[in-house]
């Protein structure tokens, strides 16, 4: 449901057009931006935090698996909150509070033990009633509740004297912090063949991909919205109320279906990246079902904190954090050939404990948050601070890679000189 939320907001924002010319060219971005980290992961086949351990040192590269924990965490605490709407929406009952576990205890089954298994043929089987669930969707919206072309023609709830940029490039922004897609999609690139490297540039994780997340997605939450309930703001709940409005039960079936295919991508992506963290500074395993538990348990804690109310504040946060990532790590591949073709190093022994490149992330996500945040901060920095978050990443992080050059690690000697083994990368 997220997909056709940004569609719907952006247009609720800045106007329908003006929303439709920012989903274009986010399509364009991501699919450029992510067809370089596709190829990064299937060449390298290192995930996201073992890639970032040349730039930004052996403990803060844990800081792209706690990006991508928490971020996750965020989107399945959106998507079940959504399917908790969706059923007492739908069966007019029930204290939501029960609703939200029911989500959640619903969710344990399909990621433990040998369910695991068939996650990935049931999603297969479940994406066609996907592209049927959204396509009644539209139609019935079309039926029920007009035909005109009204919807295109909306301006937005934010007057042209409070923008400081044009409309359609403050919706593009917006899809901005949603950047978190590129270190995800190293991590499940990895899995590839390299055989395969062009396909899934162009299809998997790349144009083919986003023309459907974004710009199909997009467009039928925009229309869903704007014709169902044309007298509200979007909201995560809005998209929701259009589709059983549109559909009733089929809605309600449509919705489950999303949310069950998304979710998993969702508990998986988090207890994997919780996992690094813990494994990366102790000794201690825990068993699958003990993080997807704990996982389980934090969305359903979160969920109880309305967190609509706050859930589009801090996604722009990470997505923050997720820009200046994007930003850092596609520049030490463009600067260092060597990184780029043979790929980087990730022995611990050979990497310092925080990396150069951690001030060229953190620092630009800092300022970005600062001009998100203080009154003072004018509003054309303030309402473009994921673009100068991005480019300030992208500068200081080139400044500080010609001043000291790339980080090669010397030889090991012995008392005599003689140079000795480096111990090998740990398995990835």
């Amino acid at each position: 449901m997220v997909w056709l939320f940004y569609g719907a907001l952006a247009a609720s924002l800045y106007g329908t057009r003006d929303a439709i010319i920012a989903i274009v060219l986010a399509t364009i971005a991501f699919a450029v931006i992510n067809a370089a980290m596709t190829r990064l992961g299937i060449r390298h086949g290192l995930n996201s935090t073992l890639l970032t351990k040349t730039i930004f040192g052996r403990w803060g590269a844990f800081l792209t698996a706690l990006l991508l924990a928490a971020t996750v965490l965020y989107y399945a605490v959106f998507e079940s909150s959504t399917l908790a709407v969706a059923f007492q929406a739908y069966f007019d009952a029930g204290d939501i509070r029960i609703w939200y576990a029911v989500v959640v205890l619903a969710m344990l089954p399909l990621m433990l033990g040998s369910v695991q298994s068939w996650m990935g043929k049931l999603n297969g089987v479940l994406l066609p009633f996907y592209f049927i669930g959204l396509i009644a969707a539209v139609i019935a919206a079309h039926i029920k509740f007009g035909s005109d072309s009204s919807w295109l023609d909306y301006s937005g709830i934010v007057p042209a004297e409070g923008r400081s940029l044009p409309g359609w490039v403050l919706s593009a922004i917006l899809y901005m912090g949603i950047f978190v897609n590129m270190p995800t999609t190293v991590d499940f690139a990895r899995f590839a063949r390299k055989e395969d490297e062009r396909f899934h540039e162009v299809v998997t994780f790349g144009g083919v991909f986003y023309l459907v997340l974004f710009l199909i997605n997009g467009l039928a939450g925009i229309y869903l919205v704007q014709t169902v309930l044309p007298d509200q703001e979007a909201s995560e709940i809005g998209v929701v109320l259009a589709i059983l409005a549109s559909l009733g039960f089929a809605g309600l079936l449509f919705i489950v279906v999303s949310q069950t295919r998304v979710n998993s991508l969702n508990y998986y992506v988090s207890t994997t990246n919780f996992e690094r963290i813990l494994s990366g500074f102790t000794s201690i395993r825990l068993h699958r079902a003990v993080w997807v538990s704990g996982v389980a348990t934090l969305v359903f804690l979160l969920m109880l904190t309305d967190v609509f109310s706050y859930l589009q504040a801090a996604l722009t946060w990470q997505g923050l954090l997720a820009v200046g990532w994007v930003g850092v790590v596609l520049t030490h591949f463009v600067l260092d050939a060597t990184d780029r073709t043979e790929g980087p190093v990730y022995d611990d022994t050979q990497l310092p404990r925080i990396g150069r490149g951690l001030i060229a992330w953190i620092v630009p996500a800092l300022v970005g948050i600062f001009l998100l945040e203080n009154d003072i901060v004018p509003p054309v920095l303030a309402q473009s601070a994921q673009l100068i978050s991005l480019a300030l990443s992208i500068v200081l992080y080139t400044v500080i890679y010609l001043t000291f050059g790339p980080r090669r690690t010397a030889p090991i000697t012995d008392s005599d000189g003689t140079e000795l083994a480096v111990p090998s990368q740990s398995s990835h």
